[in-house]
């Protein structure tokens, strides 16, 4: 059988430093203690909390350590978890001891006849683990990735907060500790974007987010706008159900993470594929998949439908004679003249040299006279760029009809301009 006073003492040497302290007064007696100067120089600290203190003030933390370090130091923290919670208080975090760097883990364990009356507990200070300081540099890594990470109980509708801005921490800001008051209150305080606030608060509602954990145990997503440093930018919230979630235990975690840069780009690939199905990328009027859907809207409901149907002329005469070049500049040339006299909201590239207007207007005769100006012009050229056809009716339901129509006058028209330019005919 081991001697109990062996084992104590490999218990007693795995620790740093052992403190009894009061966690109300903060009043502190260290029975272990590193015997180093830079210690020493932190006991001038008359509480415990003015000694966590002294331990960052004095450079002993690395800057990326010091938040978690302060928040879990914190007198108004520790009071909160361990009086009113009853939790035990664990933090990893990084130190200078002696020459060298290295993982301690920071433990205030509380003793049976713990309670307000009785309020002395015991701080252990001991070097972590491989395992644990393995897990915390992956941590530290991902948190980069997030503006706040919180571990979240709905039942009780509070959080712990693993990761958070020093200003998001302020009571000016909206800071409470209970779950949904400090979510309500970021919007309160206007850093939410005013047409993101509705879906927002219909996200963050406990109620809803209750029912929604319930139905599936998924990741719930929500995407907003939300203020840093006075510029909105996109941000995703992720709510992930923690390894401790059940129905009745229902934990989850929350990731605040910023997409603003990659959302923008995507908005703008997003727009620009938009651009290349419903615009013409050599003249800039509507293409033929706009005009599909043009037709498609139009047969739902019907109407007064005007249709101008127009073919380039002489298109393939000189793309074989002068080159596709100024193949180009035929197809740009007479697709100004049509924007300019109908409108480029109108007018519809559906085929290399074949071009529509699609008007709804109930004025028939309007129509027809503009229609027939626009030939006129035309055909004052020297060679008429196009050769063009026009319909009307009051009581359209298929816009392929009317099309057809106006095809088969554009194909008099072109006809005509053959008598004139035989050569062109290929």
């Amino acid at each position: 059988m081991s001697d109990i006073s062996m084992v104590q003492e490999v218990l007693w040497s795995d620790y740093y430093k052992v403190a009894w302290v009061n966690i109300l007064t903060g009043e502190y007696k260290f029975v272990k203690i590193l015997d180093t100067d830079e210690e020493k120089n932190c006991l001038s600290g008359k509480t415990i909390y003015e000694y966590c203190g002294l331990v960052v003030s004095t450079g002993l933390i690395p800057d990326e350590d010091v938040p978690q370090y302060r928040r879990c130091t914190d007198r108004e923290y520790i009071l909160r978890e361990v009086l009113t919670k009853r939790k035990r208080i664990t933090v990893n975090f990084r130190r200078q001891v002696g020459d060298s760097q290295k993982w301690l883990r920071l433990e205030i364990v509380l003793p049976q006849d713990f309670s307000e009356s009785s309020p002395w507990a015991v701080y252990t200070w001991k070097e972590s683990d491989a395992e644990v300081c393995n897990t915390e540099d992956a941590m530290r890594m991902l948190a980069q990735c997030f503006h706040k990470s919180l571990k979240v109980d709905l039942n009780t509708d509070s959080f712990e907060i693993i990761k958070a801005y020093p200003e998001d921490l302020a009571p000016k800001n909206g800071f409470t500790h209970t779950f949904s008051g400090w979510l309500r209150n970021i919007a309160a305080a206007g850093a939410i974007y005013h047409e993101d606030i509705q879906g927002y608060i219909e996200f963050i509602n406990p109620a809803r987010l209750r029912a929604r954990l319930h139905e599936h145990h998924g990741v719930l997503r929500f995407r907003y706008r939300r203020k840093y440093n006075g510029e909105f930018r996109w941000v995703n919230m992720e709510l992930v159900p923690s390894v401790e979630y059940t129905d009745k235990n229902q934990i989850f975690m929350l990731y605040v993470r910023d997409i603003h840069d990659e959302y923008i780009s995507e908005l703008h690939r997003q727009k620009a594929l938009e651009y290349l199905c419903s615009y013409d990328t050599l003249t800039g009027v509507h293409s033929r998949f706009s005009y599909n859907d043009f037709c498609e809207n139009f047969e739902k409901h019907g109407g007064a439908l005007a249709v101008l149907f127009a073919d380039v002329n002489g298109l393939k005469y000189t793309n074989d004679t002068k080159g596709h070049e100024y193949g180009d500049r035929l197809i740009t040339g007479f697709s100004e003249m049509l924007t300019a006299e109908f409108g480029t909201e109108h007018c519809f590239r559906i085929s290399g040299d074949e071009f529509i207007v699609l008007m709804e207007t109930a004025d028939e005769q309007a129509f027809m006279e503009r229609t027939e100006n626009f030939h006129h012009r035309l055909q004052a050229m020297k060679v008429p760029q196009a050769s063009i056809g026009a319909v009307w009716s009051g009581s359209a339901n298929s816009v392929d009809e009317l099309v057809r129509i106006a095809e088969s006058r554009m194909y008099d028209d072109k006809h005509e301009f053959y008598k004139h330019h035989p050569e062109m005919k290929r």
